[in-house]
């Protein structure tokens, strides 16, 4: 099972390739822990989510047991599904975003990854900052507090 957790900091390229983080590339798919297909695809917040390929496969199943003629799921596939990029990592473990997902995201020269257990997102730092700010994480620990 692919589990992502923590926080971390990488740089771009010039041509929109960025490493992916160690502790991430250990919980990848793949014969070496750090291969694998990946499923870039959007997030309505503007940032990018990856996904190993099983996790990505899970929820296409998922998503195709839905019914198919209902607007809001047409909307959804539209936006995730339709902005679905699939990624490989090369030996050095990095993965060339490309550039339509780079500009959906806002992503620079510096960008975060952020884990979500079975997937991971990739943010541009300043955006990331606006939607973690100290009051917001309250506002959301206390609408999420009976949960746990």
């Amino acid at each position: 099972m692919n589990i992502f957790r923590g926080r971390y900091q990488h740089s771009l390229d010039d041509k929109g390739r960025v490493a992916i983080p160690q502790k991430f590339r250990e919980s990848l798919d793949g014969p070496e822990k750090g291969g694998g297909s990946l499923v870039i695809t959007v997030e309505p917040d503007e940032c990018l989510v990856v996904y190993p390929e099983s996790a990505w496969r899970e929820l296409e199943e998922k998503v195709g047991a839905l019914p198919q003629m209902n607007e809001d799921l047409k909307t959804y596939l539209r936006f995730t599904i339709g902005w679905a990029t699939d990624v490989q990592p090369d030996r050095q473990g990095r993965i060339l975003i490309p550039q339509p997902l780079r500009d959906f995201a806002h992503l620079e020269r510096d960008v975060w990854f952020v884990g979500l257990l079975n997937k991971f997102e990739i943010w541009n730092g300043d955006r990331l900052a606006q939607l973690t700010g100290k009051e917001r994480i309250q506002s959301v620990s206390a609408a999420l507090s009976g949960l746990f």
